[in-house]
């Protein structure tokens, strides 16, 4: 068999391996975030109030006049740590599929975002007044993931525009979102921090589904 065919036929397989991580990611944000809300009881955790990283403190507490107590905060805390490592090493698989210097911003940006999400989730957020270990994560993962998001979508965007501009647009929603969220300009901040973090759930799935079924055709051709 030619080299050039055994190597495909790797890196094919290591593009299917990323994209599962991706989408694996993806269902276990949703799954953690979902199972560690549900548990609130009194008061009822509200999606469109609280904010996500109150889902990782265990309370009870009054933070910024909210009262957040979560039972089950280690599950949205091992949950954010799981996505920021699954994010990156699901970008490191696909590079091969990545063109252009864009997909290595694109891995170092994804990098920052599990470094982000570790943080998070090692310093459950108390305070979202001044500087913190906790906000710095937030920052880190949010920004990073969301730039991730935009340089993995241009550096697709030859090959597969509608993907390539799908990342694009979705991170710029996420960066977009992220300041409405900190001005505060139209309220409801925990909507827009929803829509920050959302844009790269998106992008998970989305990316990791194309991926997957690119994948599949090398191996079928091959």
């Amino acid at each position: 068999m030619p080299v050039s065919i055994v190597k495909e036929k790797k890196d094919s397989r290591r593009i299917a391996l990323g994209a599962v991580l991706f989408i694996l990611g993806a269902a276990v944000y949703v799954l953690t975030e979902a199972i560690s809300a549900s548990a609130w009881q009194e008061p009822n955790y509200r999606y469109a109030y609280n904010y996500i990283s109150d889902l990782g403190v265990a309370g009870p507490l009054t933070i910024n006049g909210r009262e957040v107590l979560s039972p089950l905060a280690w599950v949205m805390n091992a949950g954010f740590m799981a996505h920021g490592l699954l994010f990156a090493l699901g970008y490191l698989l696909v590079l091969p599929l990545l063109e252009g210097k864009a997909k290595f911003f694109a891995l170092a940006a994804a990098v920052i975002h599990g470094i982000g999400n570790v943080m998070i989730g090692y310093f459950p957020g108390v305070s979202y007044d001044g500087l913190s270990p906790h906000l710095l994560g937030a920052g880190l993962a949010i920004i990073g993931g969301n730039l991730a998001v935009i340089l993995g979508g241009v550096s697709i965007r030859r090959s597969r525009a509608g993907l390539g501009w799908s990342g694009i647009g979705l991170g710029i929603i996420g960066i977009v979102a992220l300041g409405i969220m900190v001005s505060r300009i139209f309220g409801h901040p925990a909507v827009f921090e929803r829509l920050s973090v959302y844009s790269m759930t998106a992008w998970d799935l989305i990316f990791g589904f194309t991926m997957l079924l690119a994948s599949e055709r090398i191996l079928r051709r091959k």
